[in-house]
């Protein structure tokens, strides 16, 4: 019966994102569909809990009464209404208000706030942080995606950044004195981009997930776009993919062993559209770009399909992380032709857990690539959620991986791993974003954590370390060696809902490691 009313954070998303979501709103407005008000319905001769339990988890998990307080619980029903009759499905449903009873009688009066958990003191590795404008100059950038790229020099790393706000494209280039920002190009709602080389001959090309629309909306209104790259090192945008649901990530690999870099296409759409598209390359002439779209899973709500070779057979595979309703990561293994198999690596316990954004890495150094991902999704509840966090999915070589709580984090939205400290280990940076104008809760009142630095302490043993506390507004962050020097930096995009919040210019935080030389 319940269904997330998920506005995607796009981390990268991020898509994220969002991101998550990696959806992406910049207002809290309701849509048209998004009726009012509650559902009334006939009641059948006799209702049982067996009634409302068979109708509220027909299509999804049963949403336990403890995954929302007592006083959400009439806007998740009648959502779950206004989605049943939209739905098509030939159900006799129970009557409102005895749905509404079940919830109500057994949710608690408020979601419990957390215990602190312990706090190790400062982490191993010190950070300088400096603050920037990217793009350069323009107002109230609301940073949907940071990522690191080789896009300019092969020794250094450029922060390649999308402004959902405003719709820039932009690129940072840190290693410059002063730093310099430059826009690329711009697209109507970037959640995602990606540097890639489309003809193999060395000039660079980005490739961007456009939402689309800042609210949740099934209009078709998402896009890939390219922003064919030059050796003058301007951009000329061509489209690539649109007339789909809201696209929330684009990633490219060869699937079908042609020599040909395909896209996969995550469309997170809202209720009645989204899916997966493989985008099969079929150019001869980059003058007229020629991509083919085969939907390989019809499921809304895709944030991230990070690319691998999950099983070391030599070919490409993907990752999806498949939030809405559905809250599932899967594995999609590729049999070298652009045929897929479906594995599901992990599912989680309820259709409202929030799925925020995964990273596909090997955290423990065993020769297996992990998952790493983030529960924190705020948009749905309106306020702090106790099950929220930092998990790793461990990849012990069978489906599902194993999961593995790393530390509970209140809107967690992107966490990332690298050898920070040089010393053969992964570390974890985590943040989160909780918007004021939604929850409710200054962070600053709650002395909430805003970056997470988790070090592994020992293979899968992690300890927490506080890096940032109250400036909760970042959905995506990323780590890599800035100066190519091999000290990995983090880099922090700020998302502020409305303008208001947002600071005039300033989005882009980078965090100088400071660990001397050994």
């Amino acid at each position: 019966m319940l269904s997330k009313q998920c506005y995607i954070w796009i981390t990268a998303a991020g898509v994220c994102a969002m991101g998550a979501f990696a959806w992406l709103a910049l207002t809290h407005l309701s849509t048209p569909s998004a009726a009012k008000t509650e559902e009334r319905t006939s009641a059948p001769a006799e209702t049982t809990t067996a009634n409302v339990e068979h109708f509220c988890g027909y299509c999804h998990k049963l949403p336990p009464p403890d995954s929302f307080a007592r006083k959400d619980w009439r806007r998740e029903v009648n959502q779950g209404f206004q989605l049943y009759r939209q739905s098509g499905l030939d159900l006799t449903p129970p009557p409102f208000e005895t749905v509404l009873s079940y919830y109500e009688k057994q949710a608690a009066a408020s979601l419990a706030l957390r215990p602190r958990e312990p706090d190790y003191g400062a982490p191993p590795v010190a950070f300088q942080r400096t603050t920037h404008a990217v793009p350069p100059d323009e107002p109230h950038p609301a940073i949907s995606n940071v990522n690191l790229v080789h896009l300019f020099r092969k020794d250094k790393l450029d922060i390649l950044a999308c402004d959902m706000r405003n719709g820039w494209i932009s690129a940072l280039q840190p290693y410059e004195h002063p730093a310099q920002s430059r826009i690329l190009g711009r697209v109507s709602h970037p959640a995602h981009a990606e540097v890639v080389d489309f003809e193999g001959n060395g000039v660079k090309d980005i490739v961007v997930a456009d939402l689309g629309f800042f609210t949740p909306v099934d209009d078709k209104v998402g896009k890939v776009v390219l922003l064919k790259g030059a050796r003058d090192g301007t951009f000329t945008p061509f489209t690539l993919l649109d007339n789909v649901g809201r696209v929330a990530d684009v990633q490219a690999g060869d699937f079908n062993g042609d020599g040909k870099l395909d896209l996969i296409v995550a469309v997170f759409g809202w209720r009645t559209t989204g899916e997966i598209i493989y985008l099969e390359n079929h150019t001869t002439d980059w003058a007229h770009p020629q991509f083919t779209p085969h939907v390989i899973d019809a499921r809304h709500g895709a944030i991230h399909v990070p690319v691998t070779d999950l099983n070391n057979d030599g070919k490409l595979d993907f990752v999806a992380l498949i939030s809405q309703e559905h809250e599932t990561i899967v594995a999609f293994l590729n049999d070298g032709h652009g045929n897929f198999r479906k594995e599901t690596i992990f599912t989680a316990s309820h259709p409202a857990y929030g799925s925020t954004g995964i990273q596909l890495v090997d955290l423990n150094n065993d020769g297996k690539i992990d998952v790493l991902y983030t529960n924190g999704d705020v948009m749905d509840s309106g306020g702090l959620r106790p099950d929220h966090g930092v998990q790793w999915l461990e990849n012990k070589g069978t489906f599902p991986f194993e999961r593995h709580g790393l530390v509970d984090m209140y809107g967690a939205h992107r966490a990332v791993a690298a050898d920070i400290r040089g010393k053969g280990l992964k570390d974890i940076i985590a943040v989160n974003c909780l918007p004021d104008d939604l929850y409710g809760r200054a962070p600053e009142n709650l002395n909430l954590d805003s970056i997470v630095y988790l070090e592994q302490t020992s293979p899968g043993s992690f300890t927490r370390h506080t890096l940032e506390k109250n400036n909760c507004n970042h959905v995506s962050c990323a780590l890599g060696s800035l100066e190519g020097d091999g000290k990995i930096d983090l880099v922090t995009g700020d998302f502020y809902l409305t303008p208001r919040m947002a600071p005039s210019t300033r989005s882009i935080a980078i965090w100088k490691n400071q660990r001397l030389a050994e």
